[in-house]
């Protein structure tokens, strides 16, 4: 039954829930290095924490984090169970009590901020206990408890606690051994963490908490499941997979928006299909990186901006997330940020974060080819760049985006942002004055969404036909106009009745969409 299990939750990890943990694996930034290992000695649990930040850089292949977790589990089960039946528990019940705890770690494992470490703390923890059960003086059992309890810390952080509870338990069941004696190495025991504290830098509940460092969740979280896979995808450039992701889904969420929309501009099909998707106003083409902002949304801001061109902001935004990131390095960012620096020319800032990449043990290959793109003058990212800047806020994104077509007319995705930002916020005369100012491509065929928002720009100046023709206004977006006009009022304010043909267009949006 224990192996049916165990296939079970390899299956799960593998293929059903695998983006949680390709997402931990990012965000820590394991190196091969002396100077690294020294750094784990500053906090407790530095045993647990470099054994399982050491295997949380298998975490890139799905199926290395399944198997990883699985085997972590399934070694959770066998320690507990032996721990019951050393509490003189009898078969069935040790194997069925044990199932509870692993359950509940299953579920941790779930959540995007558990680490691997917290695992091995406990699994520490349970080895001790019952190496120390198989004591046979009480006087060592009772002596030695205060000293292992102090090593344990300094090993597997929380997992004292653990040790502690099991020990009282086993030795309020020992035979020959006074209660009230095991008292005070309990008490003293359970203090460890909090007497030592200032020497680690820690607050008291992260004393009693460490390796963990964020609030845990417990449960299986299916939309941040989708997110992360949108946001995988988006990250190997799979942008048609991304698309037919977000129509599968249909969330109704920013971060999904975020990615769906970027997407939409790496197909060119922005202007096109843009209300096709779940839009909740111009919020779903950037994320912020603001105080308001959490961590996640600030690793993941810096997307947009750097294929936009925009790398000032890239950066701020790739800074902002390494500093919020668990433990304050990520291999994901520290790739952003070489990557930055390689387009913008800067051999310096970018060779110390490949330097980084180089003791990694996946990411070696990849720094190694990215030396030889400093000397490479045609990349396509430093088309973009803009050739002037100013101080602005985080937020400022027309400004953003206005310095990049001022710098390079031809940046595309620029544009497409541009617009359609002043089209989600149902801003009709900045549209207009930013497609005249920017858009010449009259002998083209206008994208669908921004015929949309022009016609109305254009009605509301009582435009003839000559201004029409102008613009290359084609008889059938005038007539769709005419028609949605007529049904609109015909609905008397109603959506219902235009829903089915016309709400993809801008024009049900402008009417019934509320801006979030």
């Amino acid at each position: 039954m224990a192996g049916i299990v165990a296939a079970a939750c390899f299956l799960f990890f593998l293929l059903h829930y695998p983006y949680h943990n390709l997402l931990k694996e990012q965000m820590i930034l394991f190196l091969h290095s002396e100077e690294y290992f020294l750094t784990y000695l500053a906090k407790p649990a530095w045993l647990s924490c470099y054994a399982g930040d050491l295997l949380t850089q298998f975490y890139i292949h799905p199926a290395g984090s399944a198997l990883i977790i699985t085997a972590s589990l399934l070694a959770e089960w066998l320690l507990f169970r032996r721990v019951f039946q050393k509490f003189g528990i009898r078969s069935p019940f040790p194997s069925l009590l044990a199932a509870a705890p692993v359950i509940i770690e299953f579920l941790f494992h779930c959540g995007l901020h558990y680490p691997l470490s917290s695992t091995f703390s406990t699994l520490l923890a349970l080895v001790t206990l019952i190496a120390f059960m198989r004591l046979r003086s009480n006087s060592l059992y009772f002596w030695l408890a205060f000293p292992t309890a102090a090593i344990l810390y300094l090993l597997a952080g929380h997992g004292i606690i653990l040790f502690t509870v099991g020990w009282l338990i086993g030795g309020i069941l020992r035979k020959g051994l006074h209660r009230y004696f095991l008292i005070l190495p309990a008490v003293c025991s359970l203090a460890m963490p909090l007497l030592v504290r200032t020497l680690f830098l820690l607050s008291p509940v992260q004393a009693y908490r460490y390796p963990i460092r964020k609030p845990l969740t417990v449960n299986v979280d299916m939309t941040w499941k989708k997110i992360l896979e949108l946001d995988y995808e988006s990250q190997q450039g799979n942008w048609s997979r991304v698309l037919l992701l977000s129509r599968e889904y249909a969330m109704q969420n920013r971060i999904a928006s975020y990615y769906t929309n970027l997407a939409l501009s790496q197909t060119n099909l922005m202007g096109e299909w843009l209300f096709h998707f779940y839009q909740p106003g111009p919020a779903g083409l950037f994320l912020p990186a603001t105080p308001q902002s959490t961590p996640l949304m600030i690793t993941f801001a810096n997307e947009v901006f750097f294929y936009l061109g925009d790398l000032n902001m890239a950066q701020h935004a790739a800074m902002l997330g390494m500093i919020f990131s668990p433990c304050h390095r990520s291999s994901r960012l520290v790739k952003r940020l070489a990557g930055i620096h390689i387009a913008i020319g800067d051999a310096p800032a970018a060779g110390k974060y490949l330097g980084l990449l180089e003791k990694t043990l996946f990411y070696r290959k990849w720094a190694v080819k990215s030396r030889e793109l400093q000397t490479v003058e045609n990349i396509p990212l430093r088309e973009k760049i803009p050739s002037v800047d100013t101080i602005r806020l985080a937020d400022d994104y027309i400004t953003s985006l206005e310095i990049l077509l001022q710098s390079n007319p031809e940046n595309k995705m620029a544009l497409d942002y541009l617009l359609c930002y002043h089209i989600l916020n149902k801003d009709i005369p900045s549209f207009r004055q930013a497609y005249d100012k920017w858009f010449h491509h009259a002998h083209e065929r206008i994208p669908g969404v921004y015929a949309q928002a022009l016609i109305v720009s254009l009605f509301q100046e009582k435009a003839d036909n000559e201004v029409l023709k102008k613009y290359n206004m084609t008889t059938s977006v005038i007539g769709d106009f005419m028609d949605y006009t007529r049904t609109y009022e015909e609905a008397g304010g109603l959506s219902a009745p235009l829903q089915e043909r016309y709400g993809n267009t801008f024009w049900f949006y402008y009417h019934f969409a509320l801006i979030q």
